[in-house]
């Protein structure tokens, strides 16, 4: 059989596909057409149809594409003579990126990714009108190629070879090219993604954004780059389909569905959970409770004036060296399938959020960063205290909007970063000082502080009994080289699936009782009227986020008591660790979030206070030995602290020095 029989056999097949199958869905696109010139067909159902022709779709994708359109021409009951584009969608040979080589070229397949970047879209030509320079005669070519423009051979006129592109005439089709790398979850240890090219055109452009996971389906083709000469292969795209690539991606069978039910009526399921998370680690209970809260996650809600409420919890670890900080980010990248585990020194500003890179052709464009790649998954950091201040300050959106804003090279565009974020520092002077504030002593600035829902504090501090029992944990690893599991990390991770996917819990009544109380007696509890604020509205919104969390692990579809009682719990807990005014023992709101607490605020008054009073005496400036001397007779306060405050009072221009050892207020 030829190609012509073969071509009239595939376009007769469709035609009676078309008018069995999809002849409502054919109707409704030539009614809309040109505004919709796209038609869906399940390559399942043209399969059952006719496995033959389903074939030859996957070896000779072209021809059949073609003789599809041409089929839908000839049932046109409209006559619109209309260039339909037929997307098959729910192809069966899905392959990996890293195998897509290539024995495959010119067949048609699909392939799972995430979008590194999307170029500006541009047009092509698809028929060029060429003017015949002798005699003034038209003639119309297809244009095949994108890299060159097809001429006309021959006049059929005059003969004449030589001819005049009408750039005008001619007609134009849109046209963007994308890349796209392999999902982060399939890579083996040391290997890079694979990337793979691909163009979009027609009704296809400008519906990819960096950061979104696709399955593309589309020919692989290949071209010869000019400049090397070598080839390079491409997927002409012919449908898309967005995947949200998240928890809720894994694939539950019936049976793992019954061993998670049958796991969640364990009335000890919460503290096997947390039992099960970072199980190498020895101790550190209240970070691994707080991890497996975060992996479960709250719920996000999106009130009726579209403000949205983020569900995501995020976590900032401080410790000494060499307590495992590392190996817990490490486990939680291992476990989420969606994660990104980057390091603080290694990390700049657009690694986190996006860069503009320069495309083939050299418009400008976004490629996504750690924070959009990471989007409805963990994003863990480590070193967050290494990364330069300006690197650092891309984190302040996404942690609290969940968005990542961009505006670089004639660029402005919004994506989303949807995720949890993991964080490890180390303390500001390599180990923490017990005997000064432990806010001081993380080197991070206080909005990027402030938008942690929990902030722990690790210090590695000797214990015979506790050195003793981490030392036989160790051995007894290196030892057996293996870790006794609570849960394996399998069926844990599809237990959060399941969690994640179908769980979403509301308070209860008893719940918003025991936040509410705990809310408003922690902010009252001190009688002053100008005393410290312990909270603030945020830490209730964390709060509540754990609570929901926790009623997920149990899988069940209320928060109850029991969940805002440990909500509570976890968040006093750290608040106790970073929030205490050592001088007062209160709790204050204004030592995490890096501000001065309310007992140092009072001195710098005093200070303040004790200047004027000084200016008046001694002829408009006041020597700093008296200032220190009345300081320390009238509040008991240090030389040093005394220095230490009008060293601050002088950076921040409130006074200044116009002699040496006499000081002035700047109001004065």
């Amino acid at each position: 059989m030829n190609s012509t029989t073969k071509s009239q056999t595939s376009i007769a097949k469709f035609e009676e596909f078309f008018a069995t199958s999809y002849k409502d869905d054919v109707f409704k696109i030539l009614e809309k057409y040109p505004d919709e010139r796209s038609l869906n067909v399940d390559y399942q159902s043209l399969e059952i149809f006719d496995p033959d022709l389903a074939d030859l779709l996957i070896d000779k994708p072209e021809e059949v594409i073609e003789a599809a359109q041409i089929a839908i021409k000839n049932i046109d009951p409209l006559v619109k003579d209309a260039d339909i584009n037929i997307r098959f969608e729910n192809l069966s040979n899905i392959i990996p990126l890293k195998t897509l080589l290539s024995k495959y070229i010119g067949t048609f397949v699909a392939a799972d990714g995430i979008v590194r970047k999307t170029d500006e879209i541009r047009p092509r030509i698809e028929t060029g009108v060429f003017e015949c320079r002798g005699c003034m005669r038209l003639h119309e070519v297809e244009q095949t190629s994108a890299s060159r423009i097809i001429e006309p051979s021959l006049c059929s006129e005059c003969g004449g070879r030589s001819f005049r592109l009408l750039q005008e005439e001619s007609k134009y089709i849109d046209t963007q090219t994308a890349r796209m790398q392999e999902p982060l979850e399939n890579l083996s240890g040391g290997t890079e993604p694979k990337q793979m090219l691909m163009i979009l055109e027609d009704d296809l452009v400008d519906k990819l954004n960096p950061g979104d996971k696709v399955r593309i389906t589309g020919t692989l083709k290949t071209f010869r780059e000019e400049r090397s000469g070598k080839f390079k292969n491409y997927i002409y795209v012919n449908h898309i389909e967005p995947l949200e690539q998240e928890f809720e991606e894994l694939q539950l069978s019936e049976e793992d569905e019954e061993k998670i039910l049958e796991l969640s009526k364990d009335p000890h399921i919460y503290d096997k959970i947390i039992k099960s998370t970072a199980p190498s680690i020895k101790g550190y209970r209240k970070v691994k409770e707080a991890i497996a809260l975060q992996l479960f996650g709250g719920s996000s809600k999106q009130l009726e004036d579209d403000t949205k409420l983020r569900g995501d919890i995020h976590i900032l670890i401080v410790g000494d060296p060499g307590i495992g900080k590392s190996q817990i980010l490490k486990y939680v990248s291992r476990l989420a399938p969606r994660s990104i585990y980057t390091s603080g020194k290694g990390t700049t500003g657009a690694g986190l959020t996006a860069a503009a890179v320069r495309d083939e052709l050299g418009g400008w464009s976004l490629e996504a960063g750690a924070l959009v790649l990471g989007d409805q998954g963990n994003v863990c950091v480590d070193e967050l205290d290494k990364m330069r201040a300006e690197d650092r300050s891309a984190l302040h959106e996404a942690l609290e909007q969940q968005t990542v804003s961009i505006a670089k090279a004639g660029i402005m565009a919004t994506l989303n970063s949807r995720c949890s974020v993991l964080a490890a520092a180390n303390p500001k002077f390599g180990r923490f000082d017990s005997y000064k504030v432990l806010a001081e002593q993380i080197d991070l600035p206080a909005p990027i502080i402030s938008r942690f829902d929990l902030i722990f504090v690790i210090e590695d501090k000797p214990s015979r009994e506790g050195d003793s029992e981490l030392a036989d944990h160790i051995l007894e690893i290196h030892k057996e080289k293996s870790i006794d599991y609570e849960i394996e990390p399998e069926l844990l991770r599809k237990y959060i699936a399941y969690a994640r996917k179908t769980v979403n819990p509301r308070l209860t009544d008893e719940a918003n009782k025991v936040l509410k109380e705990f809310y408003v007696s922690t902010r009252n509890n001190n009688p002053e009227e100008q005393s410290a604020v312990p909270i603030t509205a945020r830490q209730l919104e964390a709060i509540i986020r754990l609570a929901e969390a926790s009623a997920k692990i149990k899988l069940k579809d209320t928060v109850d008591k029991e969940d805002a009682e440990k909500a509570v719990e976890l968040q006093l807990a750290c608040l106790k660790e970073v929030g205490v005014d050592p001088e007062t023992g209160e709790m204050d709101i204004d030592i995490i979030d890096g501000r001065p607490a309310k007992s140092d605020r009072d001195k710098i008054q005093r200070v303040t206070e004790e200047i004027a009073l000084l200016e008046e005496e001694f002829a408009g400036s006041a020597p700093l030995e008296a200032i220190i001397t009345n300081m320390n007779e009238k509040y008991n306060l240090s030389e040093e602290k005394v220095r230490s405050i009008v060293r601050n009072l002088q950076q921040k221009g409130i006074i200044y020095e116009p002699s040496t050892g006499y000081y002035r207020r700047l109001s004065s």
